[in-house]
């Protein structure tokens, strides 16, 4: 089920593409949505998921290293997206937001969000930038971190657990994604 979707500008450091997606960074955010809005089989197993509900996400890492990067190593978009969208916050060291909409098999929307930007959404699932990292790899799955405490969701566990095919194959689609980390490439 293919959806209209919000698109941001996507800065690249090179015409080729060669560059490897970098997480976290709006290109990979933008790459996420894209693949969640044309799986066939995440429509299929999240029809009904925010109808008559806001099935919409922020997402927030915490603790990110951002003090560890090397800003002069970066491809520009990089320290641009850093430089826009995580903040520093007592007790959460830096942290960023993406913000991901989803509504009846579809994700009209998912990128980054400025630190001053409140989304209206039905559910908000945190934790800090290594637990992220592990989706990623997937070494974690997202109903196991969220069972064993590694992820805190703020919204209707019910809701996440009645649909969590919809979930393992979001943290599928994630894990698909050829990317770097910034903290392990910079």
């Amino acid at each position: 089920m293919t959806h209209e979707r919000f698109t941001t500008d996507v800065m690249s450091d090179t015409e080729s593409g060669s560059e490897p997606m970098i997480f976290p960074s709006q290109n990979w955010f933008s790459e996420y949505g894209d693949r969640v809005d044309a799986d066939e089989e995440y429509a299929e197993v999240s029809e009904g998921w925010g109808v008559d509900f806001n099935g919409d996400f922020i997402f927030e890492m915490t603790e990110m290293p951002v003090d560890e990067l090397d800003n002069d190593a970066m491809p520009e978009f990089l320290v641009n997206d850093l430089d826009t969208y995580v903040t520093e916050e007592s007790g959460k060291g830096y942290t960023g937001q993406a913000y991901m909409a989803l509504e009846n098999g579809g994700c009209p929307e998912c990128h980054l969000i400025e630190p001053d930007e409140e989304p209206d959404v039905g559910f908000y699932l945190r934790a800090d930038y290594d637990t992220w990292k592990e989706l990623m790899r997937a070494e974690l799955g997202v109903i196991d971190g969220l069972m064993g405490g590694k992820f805190d969701l703020d919204g209707d566990m019910q809701k996440v657990l009645q649909y969590s095919d919809a979930a393992v194959q979001l943290t599928d689609l994630a894990s698909s994604i050829d990317a770097g980390f910034a903290d392990e490439e910079y």
